[in-house]
């Protein structure tokens, strides 16, 4: 049987997942600009949600957009040629063309809000240590499967009933 193949049992539908990653395996991918976490989360004091809106309140976080950006860099705040790329993006209105890492399955429900306001898990827990990170995301940190979302919902006393998840 193929990995993902839907088979009835009886009046239920069985959908086999056999380690099937949620993250979509790409490979690493190029940014397009070498953005340092470190220095916005260590440095500066940002926290994820300060960039990365509706992480608390949406179902999907973002991946910041020349708005977010300018909140801070219409002008260059340091001698650095990356940031230099960036100011170039926001005064000339040109998004910045991030590469997508984590990927969910269209089949599978997720909510950021439920999981970091409602449940306070930590950015860290599902995305690794990205306040550490001096070079750009080119692929997860943390491999997001169905079994490390079972263990992790088992363990908090989470719903572990398939419909809780899979649409």
């Amino acid at each position: 049987m193929k990995v993902g193949a839907a088979v009835a049992v009886g009046s239920a539908v069985v959908l086999v997942v056999a380690g099937a990653f949620f993250v979509r395996s790409r490979g690493a991918v190029d940014q397009p600009i070498a953005f340092n976490h470190s220095k916005h989360v260590q440095d500066l004091g940002l926290v994820c949600t300060t960039c990365h809106l509706y992480a608390e309140t949406g179902t999907r976080a973002t991946i910041p957009n020349i708005e977010v950006c300018q909140m801070c860099h219409t002008q260059p705040l340091t001698e650095s040629p990356e940031e230099a790329v960036l100011v170039e993006h926001i005064q000339s209105g040109q998004p910045i063309r991030w590469q997508k890492v984590y990927w969910v399955p269209t089949h599978v429900y997720f909510s950021h809000r439920r999981h970091t306001s409602v449940a306070k898990i930590a950015c860290e827990t599902c995305h690794g240590p990205m306040g550490e990170m001096v070079t750009p995301v080119s692929r997860p940190m943390v491999k997001i499967t169905m079994d490390r979302c079972l263990k992790c919902h088992q363990s908090e006393g989470a719903s572990s009933d398939c419909i809780s998840c899979h649409r």
